[in-house]
């Protein structure tokens, strides 16, 4: 895992060395800069595989042609590196980097079908003079970048292009609005004009001046199938591809652990990688005095049960009022998102461990989220609000929203009275702020910030899975991958997202929707696939969500924090921001009404801070 920058038709390393200082934490352990012509590429390495000088980078091929910046882990590199010597081509490090430059040497661009892993990368290509630069497919590794009158500049995290000196920091409006809508920003959109994010399974080349992005993956739906399978079937599917995608991310030659909540997911993680290992594991686990939002009963129960070293981490109210500094400098964009993830990464990293594996994506991919049942039922209803007249229900919800007295109201009124189909009732579920709040916080904003519910990908008929398809884009491109890396990078630990795994991807997403919620469980299907890895009561127990109880801290310890974040002095220096609605949102939270939550508060709290770091 490390930090990847570069500079194209600048002719100024300067530029590039700055950036490189802007992503030490992403690679403490090795930092290089290698230019030629118009051409410059920086590094920061945080060694994981062939820890040796050999792993150096910006990295060349044999004569000097190709060099490469890359930021990742490419889990079936000694399987490709034996294909590529039977082709004649020679090795110098035992390193995955090594590998791509290989196949791109020996396939081009289409080398991304081979790889199996999270990347993102750039490939100088001195033979053609272009730049090949690339994403994985789920979006797991970031890769922003912005074209300047036929120059180009990109780095893992928009930071450091902004420290680069070559681009005013205006703001996007469209992606602020955005941001306040979902408490993140939608990519390709960032929170800088001109500044973009490269997407997952997307490529890019610049030659000439001129720029080309292509999508190279796109997973296909049950829409394509004729036949399908027995559930039994699936599960043991499923089983065999989540074991073996676990097992291939254990590979490491620095220690390894996991996180570990008691969900289902980690504790699946969990459970495959002690079944592939001789030893003991480490697992890691937050706790809370607030019994509530506890879970060690669940997460001691599996630890148990494997046998793996498990080490619990109590957090108390005191210690996130020393930690909310250093998890907001680590936000590269404004996220309601990240605090826990920030809290485990620095106690896994303390422990002396640099390669995490994590439970993401299971709620994704096996319908995991209330919304899963709840979405198409609403979609039903729509179909008879289309007999209403458009402005008679643009009228009755102003109505309502007045006299709404919680924010799960407020969204009921809206998805039945403004959304339109499905899509649009799934952006609405995670919204932060509606559109015509958005336009009281944000002036400027357009209401509704850029969204991606149009897209034809998204239009199969089976909502599960369309459903799917809408959180492998949005929630988890835009806030959850995001997060975690930004987070347990600032901590230089590496985390390793199994569930993610492309072709667990295709196969899950093959699977009829109607499969996954079926059941007495949630993740019905992945239940079946761990039966007799787990204890039982792991797949009885309520779904809670790795949360911090940040509606009663806010309300006691932290109140004073956010107050100062909110005061007038503090506000001043945001102009763009409607400062009395602010107030009157804090007011309202503190007064316990239920119109704002504690993610109203952290989405103004954090563009606040993330704005006052990186434009004033």
């Amino acid at each position: 895992m490390c930090g990847i920058c570069g500079a194209i038709n600048f002719n100024d390393n300067a530029i590039v060395d700055r950036m490189n200082r802007h992503l030490t934490h992403r690679g403490p352990d090795d930092t290089g800069i290698w230019q030629e012509g118009m051409a410059c590429l920086g590094h920061t390495r945080l060694a994981i595989i062939d820890t040796s000088d050999a792993g150096h980078q910006p990295m060349s091929n044999e004569d000097g042609s190709i060099y490469i910046t890359h930021n990742g882990e490419i889990y079936n590199f000694q399987i490709l590196k034996k294909e590529l010597q039977i082709l004649g081509h020679r090795f110098r490090s035992h390193t995955d980097t090594e590998v791509i430059i290989h196949l791109y040497e020996e396939f081009g661009e289409r080398c991304l079908d081979k790889l199996r892993g999270m990347f993102s990368f750039a490939i100088w290509d001195s033979r053609s003079n272009k730049l090949f630069a690339a994403r994985d497919r789920i979006g797991i590794k970031p890769f922003f970048y912005c074209l300047i009158d036929g120059k180009f500049i990109f780095s893992s995290e928009l930071r450091a292009i902004l420290s680069s000196g070559v681009i005013n920091k205006n703001i996007n409006f469209n992606a602020a609005g955005g941001y306040f809508n979902y408490g993140c920003v939608q990519a390709p959109h960032t929170m800088i004009e001109g500044v973009l994010q490269l997407e997952g399974a997307h490529y890019l080349v610049f030659e000439g001046g001129r720029m080309a992005i292509t999508r190279y993956w796109e997973p296909s739906s049950t829409d394509s199938l004729r036949a399908f399978k027995k559930e039994e079937e699936y599960a043991y599917e499923i089983k065999l591809i989540l074991d073996e995608a676990v097992r291939i991310r254990m590979v490491s030659d620095v220690p390894v652990g996991a996180f570990l909540s008691g969900g289902i997911d980690s504790s699946a993680i969990a459970a495959l990688m002690q079944k592939n290992s001789s030893n003991p594991i480490k697992t890691f686990s937050v706790i809370f005095e607030e019994r509530n939002y506890d879970e060690r009963e669940f997460s001691n129960s599996v630890a148990g049960m494997l046998g793996t070293d498990h080490r619990q981490v109590l957090l108390k109210r005191e210690d996130v009022i020393n930690t909310i500094p250093s998890v907001f400098d680590a936000m590269d964009e404004p996220s309601i998102d990240g605090f826990n993830t920030f809290i485990i990464s620095r106690a896994v990293k303390n422990a002396g461990i640099k390669v995490a594996l994590s439970g993401l994506g299971g709620d994704e991919l096996f319908a995991g989220y209330p919304s899963f049942r709840i979405l198409p039922r609403i979609a039903a209803i729509l179909k008879f609000a289309d007999y209403i007249p458009k402005n008679l229900r643009s009228s009755l919800f102003n109505r309502l929203s007045l006299a709404a007295k919680s924010r799960k109201e407020l969204k009921l009124y809206f998805s039945l009275l403004k959304c339109s189909n499905i899509n649009e009732l799934y952006m609405m579920q995670r919204a932060v702020f509606l559109p015509h709040e958005v336009r009281e916080i944000l002036p400027l904003a357009n209401g509704r910030g850029e969204g991606y519910g149009s897209r034809a990908r998204y239009m199969t008929t089976d909502l599960i899975n369309r459903l799917s398809l809408l959180e492998l884009d949005g929630y988890l491109q835009n806030m959850l991958l995001q997060n975690t890396d930004r987070m347990s990078m600032a901590n230089s630990l590496e985390a390793r997202v199994p569930f993610l795994d492309h072709l667990l991807v295709e196969k899950i997403l093959q699977i009829p929707g109607k499969m996954k919620v079926a059941g007495n469980y949630p993740k019905g299907l992945l239940v079946k696939a761990m039966k007799g890895l787990l204890p039982n009561d792991i797949y009885d127990r309520p779904k809670m969500g790795f949360v911090l109880p940040f509606d009663l801290w806010m309300k006691d310890k932290l109140k004073d924090y956010f107050e100062s974040t909110f005061a007038k002095n503090s506000l001043k220096t945001v102009s763009i921001l409607n400062h009395q609605k602010i107030l009157r949102i804090w007011k309202h939270f503190l007064n316990g009404t239920e119109l704002y939550n504690y993610s109203s508060i952290l989405c103004l709290a954090s563009f606040i801070n993330w704005y006052k770091k990186n434009i004033v």
